[in-house]
């Protein structure tokens, strides 16, 4: 049978012979569900629950003969903190006390070794100020209207210019580099959004009525929807019909860091988005919120074009809450933009992360609208800024 003996110094190699590392952590700061360690350049979190679940301390984690874990995960309080923290030994370990009779004692080279949430970037509920995406142009400061566009699109995802006037052709070329066209749908090439319109294709759909329309992405429902959009104001309503925008991605970081469970499905499990109109028809199938590398890269919103969830009877309830869940963010006010755009006003935004939405209305409200492909929009942008030397790269 393994004895003490020989179990004892094993753990010493386990725990304290990995890799030496010469950083130290020169401060521990102690927050709602997990312990940051701090210095000069890093920091490094670990939740209560995991450091508690990787204690190495004999006879209360670790069996005394065997050296295996005697401390099933499931037992241990989910709501778990510590009485005391405190780094000893030249900062070179960390010091937890969970109680009077139960210490637990890591070195920093094991901490540094399993630093699954080193330099992590909290992420808050999105607050939002209308001043920061919006300003008025001057034909005089062209180069600082193309910046001014390039840092808020960069920043925000969107940006309103007031008083760029009514010419549609010459604000296209604006965001357009040479030989590059709009993105055409089944609308046309630049839809005339307003009750009665007779210049477009399809019209049998709510943006062509006066009524209020909730968030959404546009053209969820195909493949590759274009990945900007521009509303250029030519009338605005009598009553009503202002804007609402909302920033989809940071809203699902958001999500991700109260709801894990909730952001796992709605990044996960495909839906089916679904457009049918009297001419035209198409379906998309995918997740609400896809990602890549960890990074949100498009959300598709859009509870008009959703088709009926065919999920597992077991799934379909949670579904429903993530949904739910994921909504209260994006419905909540001090996460979005309420936007007015007035005569020669326009806002340009991305599609890929920006929700959008409108006021039921009364009145000649006439927007325009057209889509851009973003590659297309940053290529102007960055050409620009180097042939004028004033805008950054994105």
């Amino acid at each position: 049978m393994t004895t003490i003996k020989y179990i004892r110094p094993f753990l010493r190699f386990v725990h304290g012979s990995l890799p030496s590392n010469s950083q130290r952590f020169l401060h521990v700061e102690r927050r709602k569900d997990h312990l940051r360690l701090i210095d000069k350049n890093d920091t490094i979190d670990f939740h209560y629950i995991w450091l508690r679940h990787n204690c190495f301390e004999i006879g209360k984690s670790i069996h005394p003969q065997t050296g295996e874990r005697i401390v099933d995960c499931a037992e241990i309080p989910s709501t778990i903190e510590p009485e005391h923290v405190e780094l000893i030994d030249n900062e070179q370990k960390l010091k937890i006390v969970w109680s009077k009779d139960h210490t637990s004692l890591f070195d920093l080279s094991y901490l540094l070794a399993n630093a699954y949430g080193k330099n992590r970037i909290e992420t808050k509920k999105p607050q939002t100020k209308i001043e920061d995406i919006e300003f008025v142009y001057n034909k005089n400061e062209y180069d600082t209207y193309l910046r001014n566009c390039a840092e808020r699109l960069k920043k925000f995802g969107l940006v309103v210019v007031r008083q760029r006037g009514l010419d549609t052709e010459e604000l296209i070329n604006d965001f357009l580099p040479h030989g590059a066209s709009v993105v055409e749908t089944h609308f046309g090439r630049i839809e005339d959004l307003r009750t009665d319109n007779t210049t477009n294709q399809n019209t049998d759909q709510l943006g062509y009525t006066n009524a209020a329309i909730n968030l959404h992405t546009d053209q969820p429902f195909i493949a590759d929807p274009p990945g900007m959009q521009l509303l250029q104001c030519i009338s605005r309503a009598d009553i009503g019909g202002s804007n609402t925008f909302v920033n989809a991605g940071d809203a699902a970081l958001y999500l991700r860091e109260i709801d894990p469970n909730a952001y796992y499905l709605l990044t996960t499990i495909p839906v089916h988005f679904h457009r049918k109109q009297k001419q035209f028809e198409s379906i998309h199938i995918g997740p609400i919120i896809e990602t890549e590398n960890d990074k949100i890269k498009q959300v598709r919103h859009s509870y008009f074009t959703l088709a009926p969830f065919h999920f597992p009877f077991w799934l379909t309830t949670a579904y429903y809450n993530a949904y739910r869940v994921y909504a209260s963010i994006l419905y909540d006010p001090q996460c979005q933009y309420k936007v007015a755009l007035n005569r020669e006003d326009f806002v340009l935004y991305d599609n890929y992360k920006m929700l959008h939405a409108r006021e039921a209305f009364t009145g000649p409200r006439h927007l325009r609208g057209i889509y851009f492909r973003q590659t297309d929009v940053w290529k102007k942008l960055e050409n620009y800024g180097k042939d004028k030397n004033v805008l950054c790269k994105k």
